[in-house]
This record gives C-alpha cells, structure tokens and sequence, in this order.
C-alpha cells in the first residue's frame, strides 16, 4: 500500500489523463474529515490505517457523501436549474449564455466554475469522484475494523446506495458511463474503457439498490438527528424508481419497449406500498412544506440535501425590488409555467397550448373558466404556491402587507431593460422555497428536497399508463396529489394519449422548481417544442373607459359619499387645497360609485396618510368579494387593490377606509383599467436534440477513444 505522498504523487500524474481527474482523487487526502484522521509525525497515513480505526471508516464514508451536490440555487451566478429550462427566466451570467447555445464539449455554463456557492455544479468530475469514493469504501469495508457486524453491513449499503446514485444522476446528463465498481490501480490502462448501453448501466444501478433493499440492516428512513443526510431504504426506492423511468421514456428507450414501461410500474408501484406502510403521507400545506427544512417527523420528504449552515444570501438573490437591501430577483417564472396550471374551479387546464412559435397566441380552453382579462383567479392553489404575480398579498415588504405591482409604474413593475438584476422581465416572482416574511440579508432555513412521496405517485401514474393505459390505479395516484390541494379529480374516460398528457402537466405544476422539468422535456424528446422561447406578461394601465372623476376631492363633488367620520377637509392635502380627512371611534369610509365594464379588471390606487391605526383603499360591489391594500404608515403612502368586475356588473363602489379609532388622510384616488399583453422575454437557441444529451468532456474524448467515436449525439 502507498503512502500518501506517493499516492498524491501518482494523482498528479494521472491528472495528465481526462478521467484520472474523476476517477483518481484520493479519498483520504480529500474526503476525510479532520478531526478522525490523526496523520502520523512523518505525516503518511494509509489507506490501510484508515480502515484499522473505526471511526476514520465512518469519516471516510462521509467523503463519499461529501461528493453530493448542493443543487438548489446554486448553479451559475446563484441560479436554480429551473431558469435554464421554460420554467424561469434569470439574468445571469450562467444563463444568458446558455440560452445562446454555447453548451460545448469544452464549455458548460451551468457548471460555472468556481461556484458562487455550495459545491457540486460541474457535474462531470463530481459525479465520477463520487463513484470512485463509494468503490474505495466498498473494497476496503469488507477488511475494516467495525465492532459490529450490524454496522458493517448498514455503512456498506450506504456506499452501495451513494453510487447508484451518483452513477443515475451521471448518466441523466451526460447517457451511459462505464460500469466500473472496483477502484482502478496505477497501472490500468483507461484507454481500454467503453461506454455501455442505457440499459447496462441502469441494471447496474438496479442492482445496487435491490441490495440495499434486502439489507435488512439499512433502515427504511432517518429517524435520528444526528443521522440527517444519510441515505436509507426509502432513498433506494426513490432512486430505482426515477431510474426505471427514465430507462422507459422515449430518449432511452425509442422502440417503446413496454416491459421497460412495465418494470418502471412495478417498481414505482412497490415503493409506493412500502413508503405507505412506514408513514409515509404528503404533507397537508404545499406552499408551507417548502419553507423549511424537514424535521425528523416529515413523511413526504424521502432525502433532503444536507448542509448544515443556513446561508443570509439567499434571501438577497431571490427578493423582490421593493424590498429595501434586496440585490438580485433571481429566477421568475415564465409565462409558460403559469399557462401550465388549471382552474381549480373546473378542474381543467386553462391553456391548451400555442398557435404561434412565439407563444403570444394562447389556445384558451373554453370550458375551463379562464378569463384572459383576469388570468390570475380562480386557479391551482400550487400557482399561488410558487408564483407571485401581480395584485398578489405580500407579507412583507419593509413591514408591510400589500398587493404587488408589476404592471408598468408599478413598485415591482416589468421591465425590459437590456442590464439589470432587480426587476422582473417576465410579470412575476418566484415564491416557491422563499419565506416572504424575512427580510434581505436574514437566513433562510429551508433544504432542498431531492427525493419526495410526490415524485413516485408521478412516476407510477406515468409508467402505469404507458404500460396499461389509464387504468384505476392511475387515476388513483393522480387525484391523490390533486386531492392535497383541493383540485378536482381528473375527468373520467381519458384515453391513454390525454392521461399522458394530464399526467405531464400534474408533474410540471406539483414539481416546479425542484429540477425535474429540465430533465423531463429531455427523456419525453420534446425539448424542441418547450424551450425556443420564454414569455412573460406586460400589464398597462389605462384612463380609458373609467369613469372616476375628483380624486383628489377638489371640486367637492356630490359623487363622493362621507360615512362615520370622514369629511372633506383643507387641513392636511397631499396635493391641490382639498384631501379626505377619516378620524373618529368607528373609524369611517370615503367612497364613489363609478361605471366599470363586466369581465375586466381594474386598479384602485389612492395616498393614504395615516396618523394612527390603518387606512384602506380598496373597491367593494363590483361582483365580487370586498378588496383594499392597506398601510399602517405615517406619511403619504401609495395603497393600491386590484379587483375584476363580474359577468353583468357595469357599476362598482371605489374609496377608502379606515378601521375603528384610527385617523388620517386620503388624497389622489385614480381608477384604471388593466390591460395584458404577452411579451417575448427571451429567445433561446439550446433546443435542437444535441442538447438532449451533454457532451462528455472534450478532455475525456481526447484520451479515451471509445469516448471519442462515441460522444453523444450531435458534438
């Protein structure tokens, strides 16, 4: 066995050679934690020693785990993965050149090197040293110095399970690897390596986790604190079950082989059985469940990324612009991904799809509720969940509750500004994973969810109907997660082809954001028809048609009705002689009936200066439920509400209010109507089928020449 120096010695000659990069780092040198490897006065240690020390074998299975990627918002200049695929939009350095199609065997945008933060972007070299430290891990373990057996047993699952994975998440990127589970000496000869088939390399992955899940020494989950971040039998069920999946979809399996549909069933489907035989259920709040990391309690969580700091960035870098210290909006959902979501009412999808390459002309289903004057109600409650979009309550912005305002002079508004960070290009924000109630700079506690019960409903429900159509059993699975947010079950008598489709969008609204989207459109080969474009959403607003006259209470018009304590007074005006004066122990209203047009959606805005308690603008007897922002802040404030007339209403009731014993002032009321407009944000040139499948490397095609003759597709 070689000493430390030699070995490290060996590494830099073999960094000569492309995958000795991957495949060569030693895990001693680099995997260890500290504090258990107690190196020698002459400074060597040996493989050999650490595996004679219990607790230095445990550390060294920490280095395998050491190689799991951060994900999350972590990729580029702090993206999540989502703003590369038509989920989201990001201006980014790591984006924009990826939507010019600069992916090369030599360049890889999303890898950004160095990484901002976390660890893990470069997938490549990371994945392989992950595979190279479980393979050391499972040839030592054996021999190792483990005081029981029970034990011995548990931590060589674990390493088992660690490559399976790492080898799954290699092989969605970038097609089938070498099955290679030994560690490679210093004489191997790595041009005699040859990339296998899918399939080889998913029934080795198969493999691994089959093992593991006859262990009878590996727990079916954590239970433990000081066990968080390990893998477990549930985690096995997870990873056989996206493996099987992707080994039937159509990029890997063209012929449409249904035995590898029906192995991805059953598969899918034993896991269901048993994660709901240990408890495992999905939690009741969706929006919630992603604002924090899980507890030990948690059923729906199978693994959760484990980095123990909690990192005051991310609440800079995925804000809002009206938030003062706010450095970057960060990823904000295209207009795409809020067309996805149905009506919860209907239970229909609202968008069918595109007449044009542009996507500005949408295919509205006329028997799902949508109204295109008032896109935003009425729909999934997941929408809400994940995306801010304008009119919607934030909490808080600088201490307040109020409406956003992305429409043009709004605080939040859209822009199409060729340079900038703080503002949106698409009409929306992102919500999903982001506690709107911290404020810039202050931690957020939440993880990201690499593997959840929702994910195996959506795999079985997808392989089950590609084997057998829509059966019971699929219908069952899918309703399952509708039911978690009070949608209406899917329609019966869908045929096969419209249960594949209702299956797709279940999956691109319950798992948005969470880094399936980008590798969903690859697998199903439709990445040509999602992601030549994101749009997003323009709104103006518009004197046109509004009837509202004297806002600011100058002409002392007979319009305007005084409840309770309000008046017309000189005392305290924001602008001109004249403002509304509301004080008194029951508080009172200013208000004015003003003409509106059915079907279409209005904003209310007025300067409230409130002296104490709170002070409301808002519209009522429109045709629908009473809405206000409000402001408990001294000084002129700015209050705007949104609200969008009912079917016959031609009148509506517009003004202001202040609650019971508060006092102030309001000035400058205006009334405008809203008018959408679908906008190309983006233009995008990575979606010809060479980027179905990532180039390997171009140093590993150079020295391996199998590699070489058979680099993926198109590079």
């Amino acid at each position: 066995m070689k000493n430390i120096v030699e070995l490290n010695t060996k590494r830099a000659q073999y960094m000569k050679k492309g995958l000795a990069f991957c495949f060569l780092i030693l895990v001693v040198a680099t995997g260890c934690q500290k504090d258990f490897l107690d190196i020698t006065p002459d400074g060597r240690i040996t493989l050999d020693d650490v595996f004679l020390d219990e607790k230095r074998t445990e550390a060294q299975l920490n280095a395998v785990y050491s190689r799991i990627p951060s994900y999350f918002w972590k990729y580029g200049f702090f993206d999540f993965l989502a703003s590369y695929s038509d989920e989201c939009y990001a201006f980014s350095g790591g984006t924009m050149p990826w939507a010019s199609g600069s992916l090369s065997a030599s360049s890889n945008p999303i890898a950004h090197t160095p990484q901002e933060r976390g660890k893990g972007a470069n997938h490549y070299p990371t994945f392989w040293s992950g595979i190279r430290e479980a393979n050391v891990f499972l040839a030592n373990i054996d021999g190792a110095n483990i005081s029981n057996e029970a034990k011995r047993s548990r931590l060589k699952s674990e390493a088992q399970l660690l490559r399976a994975f790492y080898y799954l998440e290699l092989i969605k990127e970038f097609g089938p690897m070498p099955v290679v589970d030994s560690p490679f000496d210093n004489s191997f000869d790595y041009t005699s390596l040859t990339r296998p088939s899918f399939q080889e390399s998913i029934d080795f992955i198969v493999k691994d986790c089959d093992e593991v899940l006859a262990n009878s020494d590996m727990p079916f989950n954590i239970t433990i604190e000081a066990e968080r971040g390990r893998f477990s039998k549930s985690v096995a069920h997870a990873i056989k079950s996206q493996a099987l999946l992707y080994n039937a979809s159509p990029l890997w399996n063209p012929e449409n082989d249904l035995k590898k549909w029906e192995d991805a069933a059953t598969a899918s489907k034993n896991a269901l059985q048993e994660l709901i035989a240990e408890g495992f259920a999905l939690a009741p709040d969706y929006g919630e469940y992603f604002l924090s990391k899980s507890t030990l309690g948690d059923k729906e969580t199978i693994y959760e990324v484990h980095e123990p700091q909690i990192d005051p960035v991310f609440s800079i870098i995925n804000g809002i612009p009206s938030k003062s210290g706010n450095f970057k909006v960060g990823a904000t959902p295209t207009q795409e991904l809020v067309d996805s979501y149905d009506m919860q009412a209907t239970g229909e999808p609202a968008i069918l799809g595109y007449n044009d390459e542009q996507h500005l002309e949408p295919i509205i289903n006329p028997t799902s509720g949508y109204n295109e004057l008032d896109p935003y109600k009425g729909r999934d409650p997941r929408f809400y969940a994940t995306v801010w979009h304008n009119g919607a309550m934030y909490d808080n912005i600088n201490g307040e509750v109020r409406p956003l305002e992305t429409y043009q002079g709004g605080r939040e508004q859209l822009l199409v500004a060729p340079i900038g960070w703080d503002f949106t290009r698409t009409g929306y924000y992102l919500r999903k994973f982001i506690d709107p109630r911290l404020q810039p700079g202050q931690p957020e506690d939440t993880r990201w969810k690499k593997y959840r019960l929702a994910e195996i409903y959506l795999n079985f429900a997808e392989a089950e109907n590609e084997s057998k159509g829509p059966t019971g059993d699929v219908y069952n699975a899918i309703n399952t997660i509708r039911a978690r947010v009070q949608m209406p079950p899917l329609p019966s008598g869908l045929s096969k082809e419209q249960m594949r489709d209702r299956i797709r969008r279940e999956r691109r609204v319950e798992l948005a954001i969470e880094e399936h989207r980008f590798w969903d459109v690859r697998r199903w080969k439709i990445l040509d028809q999602t992601d030549k474009v994101a749009t997003g959403m323009l709104i103006e607003l518009s004197t046109s048609g509004v009837s509202l006259s004297d806002g600011g209470f100058e002409e002392n018009s007979a319009d305007w009705t005084y409840l309770s304590g309000a008046s017309r007074t000189s005392t305290s005006p924001r602008t001109g002689n004249f403002s509304a004066e509301i004080s008194g122990e029951s508080g009172g209203l200013a208000i004015k009936n003003i003409d509106v047009e059915p079907n279409t959606t209005y904003s209310v805005s007025g300067w409230v200066n409130v002296t104490s308690g709170v002070g409301i603008i808002g519209a009522l007897d429109y045709g629908g439920d009473p809405v206000g922002g409000f402001t408990a802040s001294p000084g002129w404030t700015k209050v705007s509400a949104t609200f969008t007339t009912g079917p016959t209403n031609t009148t509506a009731i517009v003004g202001a209010q202040f609650d019971p014993g508060s006092t102030g002032f309001v000035d400058d009321l205006e009334v405008r109507r809203m008018n959408y407009t679908r906008i190309v944000t983006e233009e995008r040139n990575s979606w010809q089928d060479k980027f179905l499948i990532f180039p390997i490397p171009i140093g590993e095609a150079a020295i391996i020449p199998d590699f070489s003759i058979n680099q993926n597709p198109g590079w």
